[in-house]
């Protein structure tokens, strides 16, 4: 499907390459398009007019500040000056630059010190950095993060609260969130599309519960098959899984919209847990209303999810 999300630009400095690689991809997870020289630039470019190119070009400029990034000299000062004049084209009541500070670090700039910014540290602090960013960038839909990754059950309970996913054991305080539903029928399924979330679901699943290693044939046969019209089905992630989960009993004995089919009760994600084994994925239980692991010998449901255009 065709990006059309607005472009943002990484700036950072080349000390800071490791966190820059980080928040890169994990804004990449949730959908969105930056701009990051190290996976952006081809060998043998001319590298200076590309990246002028690239800022000028951006809906969003991205500075990663840190004591480094902040008093030495070389390109990253020319990369925010470019930023400044594009920020001139802008009404006052628009962002543009983004300031993220690594570490604590003091803003001299007289344009950028009266200015608002996120910091991703200490450690405990960066997902809700990252979830600051969001709100900026993407305050119309609610973005969900779509990549794999490896979790600790702390980390699931912490995006559980930072979401306000319900989860019957883990969150029950969670309200949820509302969704714009729409379904749409097909000649081989039906699909759900969700404009809160951007995300488009099968109504109802994969006929039988399967292995783990069943899942991706299974989504290899949707994609080859065009299910529904679609060619990049993909295993839903557990933050993507579990913020279709409601707060109470909707759809018979399940914490699921009455929209979806209830053939599925409980279904694989794309998510690992990360603890004394990793032969472990989490799972969602839409027939009790939380998450878990489980051996990957299991058998469980798959509903398969894709983005919106």
């Amino acid at each position: 499907m065709t990006d059309t999300k607005p472009q943002v630009f990484l700036s950072y400095a080349h000390e800071d390459i490791g966190m820059a690689k980080r928040v890169y991809s994990d804004l990449k997870g949730y959908g969105l398009n930056v701009w990051f020289d190290a996976d952006a630039l081809q060998a043998g470019e001319q590298w200076p007019d590309r990246i002028q190119d690239a800022i000028e070009n951006s809906r969003y400029f991205l500075a990663l500040l840190s004591t480094q990034s902040l008093t030495k000299k070389g390109f990253v000062q020319k990369e925010l000056k470019t930023a400044l004049n594009v920020l001139d084209l802008f009404p006052d009541s628009e962002s543009y630059i983004i300031l993220v500070r690594l570490c604590e670090c003091r803003i001299s700039n007289r344009r950028l010190r009266d200015r608002q910014w996120v910091d991703l540290f200490p450690e405990e602090q960066y997902n809700i950095g990252i979830k600051k960013i969001l709100e900026v960038i993407s305050p119309e839909s609610f973005i969900i993060r779509h990549e794999p990754a490896l979790l600790t059950s702390n980390e699931v309970n912490m995006m559980l609260r930072e979401h306000g996913y319900y989860d019957h054991d883990r969150n029950p305080s969670g309200k949820g969130i509302v969704h714009h539903y729409k379904e749409q029928p097909a000649s081989d399924g039906a699909v759900v599309r969700d404009d809160m979330t951007g995300l488009i679901w099968q109504r109802a699943g994969s006929e039988k519960e399967v292995a783990y290693e069943e899942v991706d044939e299974y989504i290899a046969w949707l994609n080859r098959t065009t299910f529904a019209g679609f060619s990049d089905w993909r295993i839903p992630t557990l933050d993507e899984a579990m913020c279709i989960m409601e707060a109470d009993k909707r759809n018979g004995e399940l914490y699921i919209d009455p929209v979806f089919q209830v053939a599925q009760p409980r279904i694989w994600t794309s998510d690992s847990y990360q603890g004394e084994s990793f032969s472990n994925a989490w799972v969602v239980y839409y027939y009790g209303g939380y998450c878990s692991f489980l051996l990957l010998n299991a058998g469980y449901y798959v509903r398969a999810v894709c983005s919106q255009q």
